[in-house]
């Protein structure tokens, strides 16, 4: 795998991990507003509702954005393209 590939497959994960605090998030959002827990001191249910918010924006960018992300970090150079096209035709048969 090219390092451009990695990178995609690095910021994938960090989405689904995003998402996966998101859930955190929206249970314990539930638990307040259903009265099964209480909104400690220093916190208020609009603000597990906007990190909830923040959490699921940046799980859905880092998902659907990974290629356009990889492509600013690491761009595809033209030597790339022309060993892939002289590696290819060295597997083609000579006449």
């Amino acid at each position: 795998m090219r390092p451009n590939d990695w990178f995609k497959l690095a910021y994938r994960v960090l989405g689904m991990w995003q998402l996966v605090d998101t859930a955190g998030y929206t249970l314990s959002i539930f638990n307040m507003a259903a009265g099964f827990a209480t909104v400690p001191e220093r916190y208020s249910l609009p603000s597990y509702l906007v990190q909830a918010i923040g959490s699921f924006l940046v799980g859905i960018v880092l998902l659907l954005g990974a290629p356009v992300i990889a492509d600013i970090f690491y761009p595809d150079s033209p030597s790339d393209e022309t060993a892939n096209k002289n590696s290819s035709d060295s597997n083609a048969p000579t006449i």
